[in-house]
């Protein structure tokens, strides 16, 4: 029994929302096995890693929103 989440976006977003959950699937694992490796020094999803997260979220929709809409290529 497997579960598969389907969601309506449009099809300008896909890449974006793909893009958003991969970074956010990826700096978590990271920071999981960072947590894992050295528990006393690092912190499982702490204020800064959580700002930084945000920011690279930021990024990412600032570029797919943004940047992508005025540089194009053929």
């Amino acid at each position: 029994m497997g579960y598969n989440l389907k969601y309506k976006v449009e099809e300008e977003y896909k890449d974006l929302v793909n893009d958003i959950i991969k970074f956010v699937t990826i700096l978590i694992v990271l920071n999981l096995l960072m947590f894992i490796s050295n528990p006393i020094e690092n912190v499982f999803l702490g204020n800064t890693y959580l700002k930084l997260i945000i920011y690279i979220i930021l990024g990412l929709t600032t570029y797919w929103l943004v940047i992508s809409k005025v540089i194009q290529f053929d």
